[in-house]
């Protein structure tokens, strides 16, 4: 955004393209909308009533949307994996309902292209819900594990020994060194 006249900022754009012989800036100059990042930012209903921007999803002209084929030999939690965070990405950059809806339906043709069964698809976007869109925004907390490794050389006569390990792992926490060392 600029608080400055059109000539101004040809002027800046010209003068950035002076400054390498293959890479080019591209401007789109409008009073309504930009696009930033995987977003268009534009006034709609709400910039008129509350002065508030809205967003949407922003596909760049080159995405070819080459999704994996269904029947590729991933394991089944990938295709749920990437079509549930696709439906959240998609859900986080779009403030109005109607524009999130259009989203996902476009999504859902692109995957019904890439031989998804139309129930598998509905089943995993069920989980994502416009309502819930303000809890997707939040930013999650990242829980702290602190993994102890526990190295050892192999013998053929200690073979379950993460199972005895862990069948008395209650002793192991009562005991106050034992506790610090695992």
């Amino acid at each position: 955004m600029w608080d400055t006249t059109k000539e101004e900022i040809d002027l800046f754009i010209l003068e950035a393209n002076r400054h390498h012989t293959t890479i080019k800036f591209t401007v789109n100059i409008s009073e309504k909308d930009t696009n930033f990042l995987d977003i268009t930012v534009f006034k709609g209903e709400r910039f008129y009533e509350e002065s508030i921007l809205d967003i949407h999803t922003h596909f760049k002209p080159t995405e070819t949307f080459q999704y994996t084929y269904f029947s590729s030999c991933h394991a089944p939690g990938v295709a749920k994996g990437f079509i549930k965070e696709e439906a959240l990405r998609v859900l986080r950059t779009n403030s109005s309902k109607v524009l999130f809806a259009e989203s996902i339906n476009n999504f859902k043709v692109r995957l019904r292209n890439r031989g998804f069964p139309n129930n598998v698809v509905e089943k995993i976007l069920a989980e994502v819900k416009f309502l819930e869109r303000k809890y997707a925004l939040w930013e999650k907390q990242k829980v702290q594990k602190v993994i102890l490794p526990f190295v050892r050389k192999y013998k053929p006569l200690v073979q379950n020994l993460k199972k005895i390990l862990m069948s008395k792992w209650h002793i192991i926490e009562k005991q106050p060194l034992l506790r610090e060392i695992f």
